[in-house]
């Protein structure tokens, strides 16, 4: 009996109320720390120029996706230019996209920008008559002057052939004296291209997986209007898959790209202390 009133008490009781949700105080926001912009140099601008383009593809590489020689180089190009501004560094690009510039105006538009060094990104390519040509990789860093070695000539050949796209305005190449009167114009800048080619190279070494190659001299058209110390940069073998590979990759492309900006960071400090903001090529208005 007992039992029976607990039970109808507890079924004609009023339902317990809802114990209203408990707000929760809002997270304090996390501060990003985001890293402070370089203090741009009082000196440093450096003129960034992607090998080929538009209807010069360059070399092959031996990639799926297809790419050439161009492609790669404008990738790396922006990269480095990128990696510039974060030291400080102006930069100005001789092409922002896929469009054929004549190998003397890059060095117009250099000189015209008023630059202080430049740097021509390429991609090697092994000669097809070689024994193993696939097997070709390795990076090396060029100044303007003579070839002194067949592998040299045969890299000046193949990144002078660029001027077949150019049509018939070009200075015919064939012809010495011109080009002998512009490497005189390039003479008084011979021994600092040879110096931040140095670096360049010293640098590539530490994260470039292939065998350094060395600093080397050719006579590149594309670095003879170019009134500055200039540098011309092969970052590896495209024809070679895993250099191939190497180069198409975002993460390789910003080591390479951050190792030459630090070469050219470093080029730029040494040669301010040399000479002072006075002694550099171009004309900052």
């Amino acid at each position: 009996m007992i039992l029976a009133i607990l039970v109808s008490a507890a079924l004609q009781a009023p339902p317990p109320q809802a114990r209203p949700p408990q707000r929760r105080p809002a997270p304090k926001p996390v501060a990003r720390v985001v890293a402070p912009a370089a203090k741009p140099k009082a000196f440093g601008r450096v003129v960034v120029d992607a090998g080929h383009g538009g209807v010069d593809p360059g070399a092959p590489m031996q990639t799926k996706a297809g790419l050439r020689e161009k492609d790669i180089t404008l990738q790396l190009a922006l990269r480095l230019g990128e990696a510039l501004k974060l030291r400080g560094i102006e930069v100005v690009f001789t092409r922002k996209k896929d469009t054929l510039i004549a190998l003397a105006d890059r060095g117009r538009i250099a000189n015209q920008a008023g630059g202080d060094v430049f740097i021509s990104i390429h991609v090697n390519a092994a000669n097809k008559h070689w024994r193993n040509p696939g097997a070709a990789r390795g990076f090396e860093t060029y100044f303007l002057a003579e070839a002194k070695t067949e592998d040299a000539r045969r890299v000046e050949a193949m990144e002078n052939e660029a001027l077949r796209f150019e049509g018939p305005r070009h200075i015919d190449s064939s012809d010495p004296l011109g080009f002998i009167l512009k490497d005189m114009e390039q003479n008084q800048y011979l021994r600092e291209s040879s110096e931040f080619a140095g670096i360049v190279q010293r640098r590539l070494a530490q994260v470039h997986p292939g065998p350094d190659r060395g600093v080397k001299q050719a006579g590149f058209h594309v670095l003879v209007t170019a009134l500055m110390p200039a540098i011309l940069v092969e970052v590896g073998f495209g024809t070679n898959s895993g250099e191939a590979a190497y180069l198409s990759s975002t993460v390789r492309q910003q080591a390479l790209a951050r190792v030459i900006a630090d070469a050219t960071n470093e080029y730029l400090d040494r040669y301010q202390r040399r000479v002072g903001n006075s002694g550099l090529t171009g004309s900052h208005d």
